[in-house]
């Protein structure tokens, strides 16, 4: 298979000029060392372009890890605070007395100091305590808590100081009714007197808070910063369909679990530079994702005006090697051209080369060569004008004598009948009829004067026949100026009434009529006579010399006269269907009669 395209390469190119060869040669090899150019260019600018992306990337995260440990290090902060709070501490270290109102007040001074520790931060959700004779106290706006501290107070049973961070987390409380995703620290709370433990303390912060901290860092249209923790689910992200998801099973995931920096995978049938760093606090990774179509969209803008430039240089170029190669095969084109214009017939071109070598010398011998072709050739159409002219006048002598036959035999079968009148009428006619033929000196007359004798011809036959046939004529207007040959029509509707309505059963119709179709002028002779085989069809134009005595001959000589006069392309086309009638389609040029074909 390469073989043979390889065969077929080389033989177009050696069918190529000499022009063409160095023009394609030398436009293929500019056009390869731009190309090269463009993607060498292109691959080291990308790659340019992906280190600072991964560069400024890795600094965002830099900064979103600031940015939480400034959060949790004032979250830890207030934890401390509220548990040193001195109302807290001495409230929660009293037993709950039988006196609901006493309580009651305890269980107000505690949420309000709670609630102002809470509100000077926006950063902190909540703010919950449990002691250990199982009160829980809020910093307000919350409902439904659920006591989760007894896991804490086992876990922080042989320790005097606990404190633990819990990972994203469906909140276990309302607020306004409204449940969250929270990260929550739970510090073990201690007396501050006695050092005997108290309960414990639970600050929450939103996640939302935490991913609006990073939601507004650009890194590209499509790109996307979000958190995971080191099993792979995702802690934090701005977009909240995303959180809980699990990314473990990602091409990626195992790389950001043991490297910082940045790195290009393929996913979803496109690239996408990953860049991770991690947050050990919660054991997370804080992961940067954005296409590199992003990263090198100004490249592949500057390597499309690189091609635009480089085309509009090899165009440049190519102009030019056209130019050196022309001076230099000029004169082998001029021969070329010359020799093409004589196989197409021009025998009136001459090659004009001034150079005196081999080409000068051909160019002399191949003018004397076309101008002994050319008087040859005058010689030859001479010989077949002159011969068209004698075929056209037996033609002629033919259709005369034959017509007339026919129209004195219908004046003796008149004249047997007693119709004196009807003679009288015929011979009258014929007299219009000949007049209208021999008025003009010429074979080719307009169609309207054609159109006046083959009227006039009908007259006669519609004497003789009378109520046995009737004709129509259906002219557009416009085609009466063109030209036609004489006694064009009449053979075709002498054919039509003596080979098709003559034998038929009833009364006979013939219509004539004329259109411009296609830019030709089209004739019709339809009649609804007895109709012809397709067979009888196919050989009416192979009718030989000798049987024009036995058969019909006008519809064929007609058809040779329209093809001597006007062209090949020019002529009669029949469709018949037997027992219903023939239509005979006459196609002739738009030569007017006083001008040319239009």
């Amino acid at each position: 298979m390469l073989k043979k395209i390889k065969v077929n390469v080389l033989d177009y190119y050696y069918s190529l000029s000499i022009n063409k060869k160095i023009t394609l040669a030398f436009m293929f090899a500019l056009s390869l060392l731009i190309i090269l150019l463009a993607i060498f260019t292109y691959r080291i600018s990308s790659s340019i372009l992906i280190g600072k992306a991964v560069e400024n990337t890795a600094q965002n995260l830099r900064l979103v890890t600031e940015k939480l440990e400034i959060i949790f290090e004032n979250a830890e902060n207030y934890s401390q605070i509220a548990i040193t709070n001195n109302t807290i501490q001495q409230i929660v270290s009293e037993p709950p007395t039988d006196n609901p109102l006493e309580n009651y007040n305890k269980y107000f001074a505690v949420q309000e100091a709670l609630r102002n520790i809470a509100d000077s931060k926006t950063f902190v959700d909540a703010l919950i305590l449990y002691d250990h004779n199982k009160q829980i106290y809020d910093s307000g706006s919350l409902g439904s808590i659920t006591n989760i501290s007894e896991l804490y107070f086992n876990k922080f049973a042989n320790s005097f100081y606990g404190l633990v961070w819990e990972d994203t987390e469906a909140s276990n409380y309302l607020k306004v009714n409204e449940g969250r995703n929270v990260i929550s620290l739970f510090q073990k709370f201690n007396s501050a007197r006695t050092g005997v433990p108290l309960g414990l303390l639970q600050l929450s912060i939103d996640e939302k808070y935490i991913a609006d901290q990073y939601a507004d860092i650009d890194i590209g249209a499509s790109g996307n910063l979000f958190i995971v923790n080191k099993n792979g689910r995702v802690a934090s992200d701005p977009r909240k369909d995303k959180l809980y998801t699990s990314i473990s099973k990602d091409i990626y995931f195992p790389w950001v679990q043991s490297h910082e920096g940045g790195k290009v995978f393929h996913m979803d049938g496109k690239d996408v530079l990953v860049v991770s760093r991690s947050y050990p606090r919660f054991d997370w990774v804080i992961i940067g994702m954005v296409p590199i179509y992003e990263i090198t969209k100004d490249n592949q803008i500057l390597t499309r005006r690189f091609f635009g430039i480089g085309a509009i240089f090899v165009l440049a170029a190519v102009i030019l090697t056209i130019l050196i190669a022309k001076s230099i095969t000029k004169p082998l084109n001029t021969i070329k051209r010359t020799v093409k214009d004589v196989q197409e017939g021009n025998l009136d071109v001459r090659l004009d080369i001034k150079s005196r070598d081999e080409i000068g010398a051909l160019a002399k011998e191949f003018n004397k060569m076309v101008g002994n072709t050319k008087m040859l050739m005058e010689n030859i159409i001479e010989e077949q004008k002159k011969k068209k002219e004698y075929e056209l006048a037996v033609m002629q002598s033919q259709i005369n004598p034959h017509f007339l036959y026919n129209t004195l035999e219908s004046i003796c079968g008149l004249a047997d009948l007693k119709r004196n009148e009807d003679v009288v009428k015929v011979v009258n006619q014929l007299a219009l009829f000949y007049r209208g033929v021999l008025s003009k000196g010429s074979p080719v007359i307009s169609i309207e004067d054609e159109i006046l004798i083959t009227q006039t011809y009908l007259g006669i036959l519609k004497i003789r026949y009378g109520d046995q046939i009737a004709y129509t004529f259906d002219f557009d207007p416009n085609v009466y100026k063109y030209k036609s040959i004489k006694l064009l029509l009449q053979p075709l509707v002498e054919n039509s009434i003596y080979h098709g309505l003559k034998n038929k059963r009833g009364k006979g119709h013939i219509c004539v009529k004329g259109r411009i179709e296609g830019g030709h002028v089209v004739l019709y002779v339809i009649d609804n006579g007895v109709g012809m085989k397709q067979e009888q069809v196919d050989n009416l134009f192979n009718i030989g010399e000798a049987d024009y005595k036995k058969k019909s001959f006008g519809l064929k000589i007609t058809d040779e006269r329209i093809k001597l006069y006007f062209g090949a392309a020019y002529g009669l086309h029949i469709q018949s269907e037997y027992g219903a009638g023939t239509t005979v389609k006459i196609t002739l040029p738009t030569l007017e009669t006083g001008g040319d074909a239009e």
